[in-house]
C-alpha cells in the first residue's frame, strides 16, 4: 500500500473519530438538557399541586367560618337579658329602646351596604336644560271615598317625580298661504294696478322642497354624527318620508355652495393671523365613471388666535394646495409637522417661518420605548418639561410677552440639555430602528423645534389641528368615499363649520338652520358675522327661526 493512501487512510479515520466524539458530546449535552427538562416539569407540577391543595383549603375555611358566623348568630338570638343577669350574677340592665333602632331610620330588616362595596360614585345624570312636562294623576271618582269614615276624599296636596322620557322627531309640512290682495269687487271697473301678494318666506335653496331645519338635520347626521345618507334615507322612510338619496346629495351640495362665503371668511381670518397650524388627512375620492378611485387629503388649517378651524379638499398632497390657501402674501408662522413641502414653502416665501411640532418628536419616541426603553425614556422626560413650562404659562395666563420670558427662562436650559444628548446618542446607536429614526428627526427639525422661543404666541405642537381632524377619522369609517371632488370641497365647507361649532360649544343644528336661511340676505361686506364665534355673540341668544 502506498504511502498516500496510507495518508488518506489516516486523515479519514481521525475525522471519523472527530465526528463520533462530537456525537458523544452533543448527546451528553442533549441527555443534560432533558433532564433539566424533567426536573422543571417535576417542579412545576409540585406547584401546580400546591395550589389546587390550597385553594381546596381555602374553600374549607371559607365554609367553616360562614358556619362559625351562623351558629354565633343563633347563639346571640336566644341570650335574654335575664341570662345576661345569670352570668354577672345581677340583673341585666334592659336595652334602651334607641338601641334597637337601625341607623338612618332604616329598620332591622333592611339590607346594609359596606362601604367598601361602593367602588364607584354615582353617575349623575344632567337635564336641567330640558323642557318639562307635567302629568296629572288623580283617583277615579267612585274611589275618593274613605274606607274609614265613608266621606269624601279632597285633594290635600301631591307628590311629584321625574322621568326622562323621548319624543321621536316630526317631519311636518309648512304650506305657506300667501294672500293676494287686490281691490274689491265694486271697485272692480276702476281697477287696474296687477293684485298684489304677500311675500313668500326666504328659503335656504332656491325654489327647492326642503326647509333649513331638514337641511341642517341631514348636514348634521352626516358630518356630525357621521350617519351617511343612505342610512338617513332608511331612517326618514320609517318616518314617512320617502326621500331619494340622490336628492339629499344635490340638498348637501347646494348648502355647501351657499355656506361657502362663510368659510372663506373664516379662512380669511386665519391667514391675516400670521400664525397658522395645519395638517392633513387621506380621504378616499370616486374618480368619476369609469375611472378608478383615488387618493385625496383634507387639510386643516387653525390658529391659536382665532376662534375656528378651516378644512380644505385637495386631490393630491402638493404644497401648491397650502400655497393657494394662504394667498398671495404669503407670511408669518407655519406650525406643521415637519412634511417636507412646508420647507419648501418657506425657502419660496421669505416672510413665510416653518415652526416644529414637540409632539410629533415624544410619539417618535415613545415608539422606540421597547426597542430602547433607558434612552426613548430620557428623550420623554426631557420634552415632557417642556410641555410643563406651557402647562405653567397657561395656568398663570400669562401674555405672550410673559410666555416668551418664561420660556427663555425655563425652557432654553431643556433644550441644550436636549441637544447635548441627541448628539451623544447619535454617536451611540445604530442608523436603523426606531431610535433612530427618533434621533433622525430631532436632528432634521431642529431649526424648527426651537423656533417656538422667539415668539410666545407660537404654539410648541399642532395638537390643535389633529384633534380637528378626529371627527374626519370617525366619518370616513362610514361614508368610505367621497362621492366627487364636488364632494371634496363641500364636505370641507360643512367640516369647518361643524368643528368650529364644537370648539366654540355651540349646537350646529341651531347654527345651521339659522345661518341657512341668514346668509342669503345677509350683506356679503359682513358675512364675516357669520362665523360661528360671531355668530354665537350676535345670534346666539335670539329665539330659533
Amino acid at each position: 500500500m502506498s504511502t498516500a493512501l496510507l495518508e488518506e487512510n489516516l486523515a479519514l479515520k481521525q475525522a471519523l473519530e472527530q465526528r463520533e466524539r462530537t456525537l458523544a458530546e452533543r448527546e451528553a449535552e442533549l441527555t443534560r438538557r432533558l433532564e433539566k427538562i424533567a426536573e422543571l416539569e417535576r417542579q412545576i407540577e409540585e406547584l401546580v399541586q400546591k395550589l389546587r391543595s390550597a385553594a381546596r383549603d381555602k374553600h374549607k375555611l371559607e365554609a367553616r367560618l360562614k358556619e362559625l358566623l351562623a351558629k354565633r348568630r343563633a347563639l346571640a338570638d336566644q341570650v335574654t337579658p335575664g341570662q345576661l343577669g345569670l352570668v354577672f350574677g345581677e340583673e341585666a340592665p334592659a336595652t334602651p329602646p334607641c338601641a334597637k333602632e337601625a341607623p338612618d331610620g332604616e329598620t332591622r330588616e333592611d339590607k346594609i351596604r359596606p362601604r367598601h362595596m361602593r367602588k364607584n360614585a354615582p353617575r349623575e345624570i344632567s337635564y336641567a336644560a330640558l323642557s318639562r312636562e307635567h302629568v296629572q294623576h288623580e283617583l277615579p271618582v267612585e274611589e275618593r271615598i274613605c274606607p274609614v269614615t265613608g266621606k269624601p276624599l279632597v285633594v290635600i296636596g301631591e307628590k311629584t317625580s321625574e322621568e326622562l322620557e323621548y319624543r321621536p322627531a316630526k317631519l311636518v309640512v309648512l304650506v305657506h298661504h300667501r294672500a293676494l290682495y287686490g281691490l274689491g269687487e265694486a271697485d272692480r271697473a276702476q281697477r287696474t294696478a296687477e293684485p298684489v301678494l304677500a311675500p313668500a318666506p326666504v328659503r335656504p335653496i332656491e325654489n327647492g322642497l326642503a326647509g333649513a331645519g331638514l337641511l341642517a338635520r341631514i348636514l348634521v347626521s352626516k358630518y356630525c354624527d357621521h350617519l351617511p345618507l343612505y342610512r338617513q334615507q332608511a331612517i326618514f322612510a320609517r318616518e314617512g318620508l320617502e326621500l331619494p338619496r340622490k336628492t339629499m346629495c344635490d340638498w348637501v351640495l347646494a348648502c355647501a355652495y351657499s355656506l361657502g362665503p362663510i368659510q372663506q371668511a373664516l379662512q380669511r381670518q386665519i391667514v391675516a393671523s400670521g400664525l397658522v397650524q395645519l395638517d392633513d388627512t387621506p380621504i378616499q375620492c370616486q374618480g368619476g365613471k369609469g375611472a378608478a378611485n383615488f387618493q385625496a387629503y383634507l387639510w386643516t388649517y387653525a390658529s391659536p388666535l382665532v376662534d375656528g378651524v378651516v378644512f380644505d379638499f385637495a386631490p393630491d398632497r402638493g404644497h401648491e394646495h397650502v400655497e393657494r390657501f394662504l394667498g398671495e402674501t404669503i407670511e408669518g408662522y407655519l406650525v406643521g409637522d415637519g412634511y417636507a413641502g412646508y420647507g419648501a414653502l418657506a425657502k419660496k416665501h421669505p416672510g413665510l417661518i416653518e415652526v416644529g411640532c414637540w409632539a410629533h418628536a415624544i410619539r417618535k419616541a415613545r415608539d422606540a420605548l421597547e426597542e430602547s426603553p433607558a434612552e426613548a425614556s430620557w428623550m420623554m422626560t426631557l420634552i415632557g418639561k417642556l410641555f410643563d413650562v406651557e402647562a405653567e404659562a397657561v395656568e398663570r395666563k400669562l401674555e405672550p410677552e410673559a410666555v416668551q420670558a418664561l420660556r427663555a427662562e425655563k425652557s432654553r436650559p431643556v433644550l441644550d440639555r436636549i441637544r447635548e444628548k441627541l448628539e451623544e446618542l447619535r454617536g451611540q446607536t445604530s442608523d436603523q430602528g426606531a431610535l433612530a429614526k427618533a434621533l433622525t428627526y430631532l436632528a432634521n427639525q431642529w431649526p424648527t423645534l426651537v423656533r417656538f422661543l422667539e415668539d410666545g404666541r407660537v404654539p410648541i405642537h399642532n395638537n390643535a389641528c389633529e384633534v380637528a381632524i378626529r371627527p374626519v377619522g370617525i366619518g370616513r369609517k362610514n361614508w368610505l368615499f367621497a362621492g366627487s371632488e364636488r364632494g371634496g370641497h363641500a364636505a370641507a365647507t360643512i367640516y369647518s363649520l361643524i368643528e368650529s361649532c364644537r370648539r366654540e360649544d355651540v349646537d350646529p343644528f341651531r347654527y345651521l338652520k339659522d345661518v341657512l336661511v341668514r346668509v342669503c340676505t345677509h350683506p356679503a361686506s359682513r358675512v364675516h358675522e357669520l362665523v360661528p364665534a360671531s355668530w354665537k355673540q350676535l345670534f346666539g341668544s335670539a329665539p330659533a327661526r
